[in-house]
């Protein structure tokens, strides 16, 4: 923005006055395929982001002259037309920036895009804009009046139950599934939901007795460290008798309840042991065992990798740690500090697990010593979800589904740009906090590049801490520690050796030291397959995410993962593109 524009938050019919000049003058632009009188629209700096609105792919251009030059090629090519103010949202001013959505088609879809208008003399101009697919309005979602039957109100003969219609279903045994989705946490889950709405056969696998029991098992402090706000998942919003903090097993037991509501079809007590994926019949052989010890192949056309962000957990070699007399274990294998109490604690480690499972300790009775090995991003819980989740609020300006637009409508470079702005603002904010661990001799940072927690997750780093108490035990001295040493030693059944010659006398071990990477443990699984992805999340070379939710650089294999937020945002668009390749083979694929 220069300085001749200015932000401005007019309201009500001045508003909509404001956006229909504006949408009108865009759509002549578009019409006439006038990428000059586009860039008028537009700040020198305005960015566009299009969630497959026109390509079946993400992408996004930086600055007014790429914006313009690009949608006018993409509105032609696709067939752009039909913009209409969205009757759903009407133009809201907030933080001195005028929100705005519109509807449009493209030539197989149903669209909405959004704009964030500002002043510039005396018109006014886009500073961002993003665009997505909504629908595919020949194969659309069933929802509402489009719900499935129930129970058939005529005469049937021979009805079977309804309990019986989902036992077959979900058997398979008639025909394999359209899409097989590995994993049933949010991630797997909220894919799964979307595809059958959308009447594409899923099916979910899973290796735990129970949806949620790997949420179940994790060390029993833990919650949520997202607001739940934002946490909704697709088509089942929380009810507003839920708690602020979601409690893990409660979480487990939403997961476990949405899979039986939305009639998702899931497989338990099944291990992935293989896949390989057929290039002619462009058809995955997938090998799973289930509960019973039997092998079943499933050949699906479509492989959803829907884990979480890390795999197994990364535990340290430590000479004689075998012949520790204590307990060592690894932070998944941690349950409570109620175990330990009245013992002495070291935790290696100083992200969220680490701090977490020292608090935990310590509020049961433990002397605990946290040896923090390198530096840690710390932010107050209360910072960073006023700085990173302000669109999601008890009282929300923005329904989820337009909130969750705003909040992915600037491209990943910009995004960056924020988040360094964003972190040094809250890092102001929590200065006390971060004066009184330094004093301490714990040491901080700032995420890769000055980027904090979402920069470190995109880079495949988790040292970084959400503050709910743990790092005031680390100030005020009541949890104790070493910082800038390593583990190197473990002798005399309870000392443990520090490479600064320093020993310490502890009953109990836990390795707060991460997980390896989803994509490191998936690798060695799919043979030949495996060599044409190099990675699976963080930045692809456009600086979109690599190879997840978008097609990957293997066709008929899918990567979902990333926050709650995240996966309700992005499913969207991994589930209509895959109803799209399931329509396309009967009716010419999509483009690409």
């Amino acid at each position: 923005m220069n300085e001749t524009q200015q932000a401005v938050a007019p309201g009500g019919a001045e508003a909509a006055e404001i956006f229909r000049t504006w949408l009108t003058r865009f759509e002549r632009a578009v019409e006439s395929g006038s990428s000059s009188e586009l860039a008028r629209l537009f700040t020198a700096d305005a960015t566009w982001r299009d969630f497959m609105a026109f390509a079946w792919d993400f992408s996004h251009a930086l600055g007014r002259e790429d914006v313009a030059e690009r949608l006018v090629g993409l509105a032609k090519a696709h067939e752009a037309a039909g913009f209409a103010v969205s009757e759903g949202q009407p133009p809201t001013p907030l933080d001195g920036i005028l929100h705005c959505f519109f509807d449009f088609t493209t030539r197989d879809r149903r669209d909405r895009g959004y704009v964030g208008l500002v002043r510039d003399g005396a018109d006014y101009v886009a500073s961002v804009m993003q665009t997505q697919v909504c629908a595919l309005p020949e194969h659309p979602e069933g929802v509402r009046h489009r719900r499935p039957e129930g129970k058939a109100y005529r005469i049937v003969p021979g009805r079977p139950t309804w309990r019986e219609q989902r036992e077959r279903e979900a058997s398979f045994e008639d025909g394999d599934p359209a899409v097989v989705v590995l994993g049933a946490g949010h991630n797997g889950l909220s894919v799964a939901a979307r595809l059958r709405a959308l009447g594409v056969p899923t099916l979910v696998i899973d290796r735990e007795a129970r949806v949620g029991d790997t949420w179940r098992r994790r060390y029993a402090a833990l919650a949520l460290h997202s607001t739940v706000y934002g946490d909704n998942m697709p088509y089942l919003p929380f009810p507003p008798t839920w708690t602020a903090h979601t409690p893990k097993d409660k979480f487990a037991d939403w997961l476990e309840s949405y899979a039986q509501l939305l009639d998702l079809n899931v497989w338990l007590s099944t291990t992935y042991l293989s896949g390989h994926y057929d290039e002619d019949a462009e058809r995955w052989t997938l090998r799973v065992r289930r509960g019973d010890g039997s092998v079943r192949e499933l050949r699906p056309r479509h492989f959803v990798v829907a884990g979480g962000l890390f795999g197994s957990p990364r535990t340290p070699r430590v000479p004689g740690l075998e012949g520790f007399t204590g307990v060592a274990l690894h932070s998944d294998d941690f349950h409570s500090g109620a175990d330990f109490e009245g013992q002495r604690a070291l935790v290696v480690g100083a992200g969220v697990s680490g701090h977490e499972l020292a608090q935990d300790l310590y509020e049961h009775g433990v002397e605990v010593t946290m040896l923090q090995r390198s530096a840690t991003y710390v932010i107050n819980y209360d910072t960073h979800h006023k700085y990173w989740s302000g669109q999601f609020t008890e009282y929300p300006v923005f329904p989820p589904e337009y909130a969750d637009q705003i909040a992915y409508a600037l491209p990943n470079e910009r995004v960056d740009e924020l988040n360094k702005q964003l972190v040094a603002r809250a890092a102001e904010e929590d200065r006390d906090l971060h004066e009184r661990l330094t004093a301490r001799g714990f040491k901080l940072e700032w995420g890769p590049d000055g980027t904090g927690i979402i920069g470190a997750h995109m880079s495949g780093m988790d040292g970084y801490q959400i503050n709910i108490g743990a790092s005031e035990l680390v100030a005020d001295g009541r949890v104790a520690l070493k910082q800038g040493t390593e583990l190197v030693e473990v002798k005399d059944g309870r000392t443990v050796v520090f490479d600064d010659g320093s020993e310490l006398e502890v009953d109990v071990i836990v390795f707060a030291t991460g997980y390896e990477q989803m994509w490191n443990h998936m690798r060695p699984t799919l043979g030949a397959a495996a060599a044409r992805i190099e990675k699976a999340y963080g930045r692809a070379d456009d600086n979109e995410y690599a190879n997840t939710w978008r097609r990957s650089a293997q066709p008929g294999l899918w990567f979902c993962t990333g926050f709650i937020r995240m996966c309700r945002f992005y499913s969207t668009f991994t589930a209509l593109l895959i109803k799209a390749i399931e329509e396309g083979d009967r009716a010419g694929r999509p483009g690409p």
